[in-house]
């Protein structure tokens, strides 16, 4: 068991090749519970340890900002459960979540699903901002928030190139596409520098 007997859910990534998405900007994901940290277990699937299938074929990456929200839970069976619970919240926002053998929103329609608004995504702000600021930093133009939060969202168009390299697109480009649009644009908003005052 990891510290005092605790486990930890996780989440990661799957690659496009995993299967057909119900939306192509919303990925598949693993989410799985381990006393291990998330680290050491996405380690160990990379490795094929104890790994499913698909997360061993396809894995891409740890995505926190769809678990870390969740506190350390005492005891297997009450982190399998938390872990279904979030596969469950997850299909419920878009994903196709794999977990504990079961693929929860492989038959639902889109219009069954509901993005996350800023109560769901404040406990996991941080790594919003920190989209933010990489896609500032790397953006071949001034990025305006609206601009900003259509890449978060994982937009497709003739303007992205001037912004971003397609080819090689920064992580943070289509990193929440199952947060609201308006939620995205607002905190792009809240993080903007404020306007250079011309001196009187």
């Amino acid at each position: 068991m990891g510290r005092n007997g605790h486990n930890r859910v996780y989440v990661i990534e799957l690659e496009r090749a995993a299967g057909p998405r119900r939306d192509p900007r919303i990925p598949w994901v693993y989410v799985g519970s381990s006393a291990r940290s998330p680290e050491d277990r996405f380690e160990q699937h990379k490795r094929g340890y104890k790994s499913a299938r698909v997360v061993k074929r396809h894995w891409r990456r740890l995505r926190p900002d769809l678990y870390e929200d969740l506190e350390p839970i005492r005891g297997k069976r009450a982190a399998v459960a938390a872990e279904q619970e979030r596969a469950r919240e997850l299909a419920a926002a878009g994903f196709i979540a794999h977990c504990d053998g079961t693929s929860y929103g492989k038959d639902t329609r889109a219009a069954d699903w509901q993005e996350w608004d800023r109560e769901r995504l404040d406990p996991v702000l941080g790594h919003l901002d920190d989209a933010i600021a990489e896609l500032a930093a790397c953006s071949f133009a001034p990025l305006d928030p609206e601009r900003c939060a259509q890449l978060l969202h994982g937009a497709h168009g003739f303007w992205v190139p001037d912004y971003i390299d397609q080819d090689d697109p920064p992580p943070s480009y289509g990193l929440f596409p199952h947060v609201r649009l308006d939620v995205l644009e607002e905190r792009a908003r809240e993080l903007a520098p404020e306007p250079a005052v011309a001196p009187r």
